[in-house]
């Protein structure tokens, strides 16, 4: 396993859920300082640890150690549509307000 990735990937996770790591570590009840001292030192941690992570994360173990996750995939494939139809609506929604502005 290559260890700084898996960090990258946990911070990475981190980031997206609009958590800082301080609040990430609390929300998996291990103490902040060994959690900063695990990702500044690109430590590996016991499996279990692992993946008591990846469950908080809402991903699978295997997308944290190897960057692929056969589950995961349609997971994050629907983040990605669900911003694009969001976008899409929010477009629709501001050009029909533009109309009515212009026929005020």
């Amino acid at each position: 396993m290559d260890v700084s990735k898996f960090w990258k990937r946990v911070n990475g996770e981190i980031k997206y859920l609009k958590l800082s790591r301080k609040k990430f570590a609390e929300k998996v009840n291990i103490p902040y300082n060994t959690f900063k001292s695990w990702h500044y030192y690109e430590r590996s941690v016991e499996v279990g640890t692992a993946h008591v992570i990846a469950e908080a994360l809402g991903v699978s173990l295997e997308y944290l150690i190897t960057g692929y996750d056969r589950t995961g995939e349609e997971k994050r494939m629907n983040r990605i549509s669900v911003k694009k139809d969001t976008m899409a609506k929010i477009k629709k929604f501001v050009g029909k307000i533009d109309k009515e502005l212009v026929n005020l």
